[in-house]
C-alpha cells in the first residue's frame, strides 16, 4: 500500500509518510479554469489553477531559476515558466520540457513540487 494512501489520526499522509494538513487556501469560484492563482498555505507560497474541472497545487517558485510561475501560463496539464520556458507537469511536477533562454538550451534537474488539493463544499484546501 501507498503511504499517500494509507490514513493516520491526523489525517491522510504524504508520500513521504508525514501527516497532511489541509489548509482553505480560496473558495472554489476563485479559481478560474485555466489561470493561475498565487495562495499561501501555512507560510508556504503556492499556485493554484484549475484545468478540465481539477485543482492543482504546485510551489510557486520555478524550481530551475525560481522566477514566479504566476507569471507563466498553463498548457494543457501543465505550467510554463514565462522565464525560460521550462514545462512542467501540474499534476505529477515532472518536467515536460527543459528550458531556453534565447538560444542557450538548459537541462532543469529538479521536479516542480506538487501538493495535494481536495474541494469540501466551496473551499480549496491543499494538504502542507
Amino acid at each position: 500500500m501507498r503511504a499517500s494512501s494509507r490514513l493516520s489520526k491526523q489525517g491522510r499522509l504524504s508520500q513521504e509518510g508525514l501527516a497532511l494538513e489541509y489548509v482553505m487556501v480560496a473558495g472554489t469560484a476563485e479559481v478560474r479554469e485555466g489561470e493561475l492563482l498565487p495562495v499561501e498555505a501555512k507560510g508556504i507560497k503556492l499556485l493554484l489553477t484549475k484545468v478540465d474541472g481539477s485543482y492543482y497545487a504546485t510551489q510557486r517558485k520555478c524550481p530551475h531559476l525560481g522566477f514566479n510561475l504566476c507569471r507563466g501560463k498553463v498548457e494543457d496539464r501543465a505550467v510554463v515558466c514565462p522565464l525560460h520556458k521550462a514545462r512542467f507537469d501540474l499534476a505529477t511536477g515532472a518536467v515536460e520540457q527543459d528550458a531556453r533562454l534565447l538560444f542557450i538550451d538548459m537541462k532543469v534537474k529538479r521536479n516542480l513540487q506538487t501538493y495535494p488539493v481536495q474541494v469540501n463544499g466551496y473551499d480549496v484546501m491543499v494538504g502542507v
